[in-house]
């Protein structure tokens, strides 16, 4: 049996620590999260352009829109 406790011994722990990888991994969870964010924002964002424009066909242009929107907000 080899004795080593007069030997010097190099202290890897932060290589070997888990908190580094805890930090690695939850800042690639927040990319994920802000990814996944920015992509739902841009398909609601995509929906509400085609339903604006399909507005603007069926009442026959910006002012059919806009007194149809009036009148379905005030009743008029």
């Amino acid at each position: 049996m080899v004795d080593f406790s007069g030997s010097k011994v190099r202290n890897d722990q932060a290589a070997l620590d888990g908190n580094s990888h805890r930090a690695e991994m939850g800042d690639d969870m927040g990319l994920a999260g802000i990814t996944v964010v920015i992509a739902l924002a841009s398909l609601i964002g995509l929906w509400g352009l085609s339903c604006l424009a399909s507005g603007l066909i069926k009442s026959g242009g910006i002012i059919g829109l806009g007194t149809s929107w009036i009148s379905a907000v005030f009743g008029f």
